[in-house]
């Protein structure tokens, strides 16, 4: 169906926004919250993440703290932390811990800047990692599961400027037709887009003032309309200033 859509058009129908998960969860282990916004300066009040034991058998995890960027593919990479990066100012308890089934565990942390924290948006992420169990030791097979909690201290007054620069659509090259999305951020926050793209057969498109967002779009067994050739929901990877 795809190959055979040589002209068509797409709609996006989003803004950009600070959306924020409720919760995330990696194989046995999850966090909340995901996210975590916080100002910087003066006295920081304690902030809490509470890890929680999904499973039915105890799990003993490590924490520790990184800094971070995006990637020239849109994915989160380590960077090497200097005296002026968050991860530098973050102090935690406990750094490692062991959760009973069923149960959790909360990290407390605060942040005491080394030196005076410059104007503008901190980036830090702080991992939990699975350590081995004493069996995977003996076997000396290790599985590790690890998540991250991604934190913004902001210093100063924010301005977040989205700007959606084009949407290229490549309908030659690939088996299906790809969208490109070029947006930047152009003030001192990051940015996201939240929303819903669609794509239709050009002939068939009802133009953009009569164009609607699809009702429980990305939920399981929800059918998009025959219409279109394709929708989904629009990535929300963060868009760094």
């Amino acid at each position: 169906m795809f190959a055979k859509a040589i002209k068509i058009a797409l709609t996006l129908i989003g803004t950009f926004t600070l959306g924020i998960p409720s919760a995330i969860a990696a194989i046995n282990i999850g966090v909340n919250p995901p996210r975590m916004e916080l100002e910087i300066g003066g006295k920081t009040r304690t902030q809490t993440i509470r890890v929680i034991n999904l499973s039915s058998q105890p799990v003993e995890l490590k924490a520790y703290v990184r800094s971070w960027r995006m990637s020239e593919n849109n994915r989160l990479e380590e960077i090497p932390s200097g005296e002026e990066s968050l991860a530098r100012w973050i102090v935690f308890t406990p750094s490692q811990f062991t959760i009973p089934p069923r149960s959790s565990q909360t990290i407390r942390f605060n942040v005491r800047p080394r030196t005076k924290p410059k104007s503008g948006e901190h980036r830090a992420i702080m991992y939990l990692e699975e350590l081995p169990s004493a069996a995977e030791k003996a076997s000396g097979i290790k599985t590790v599961a690890r998540l991250g909690v991604v934190i913004y201290g902001y210093v100063g007054d924010i301005k977040r400027v989205g700007v959606l620069n084009s949407i290229t659509v490549d309908t030659k090259t690939q088996t299906q037709p790809t969208a490109v999305f070029d947006v930047s951020s152009q003030g001192n926050g990051y940015v996201r887009l939240t929303g819903q793209y669609s794509i239709w057969p050009a002939a068939k498109y009802p133009g953009a003032k009569t164009t609607k967002p699809i009702d429980g779009l990305g939920r399981p067994g929800k059918k998009i309309p025959e219409n279109i050739l394709d929708a989904g929901m629009l990535p929300n990877s963060p868009v760094l200033p």
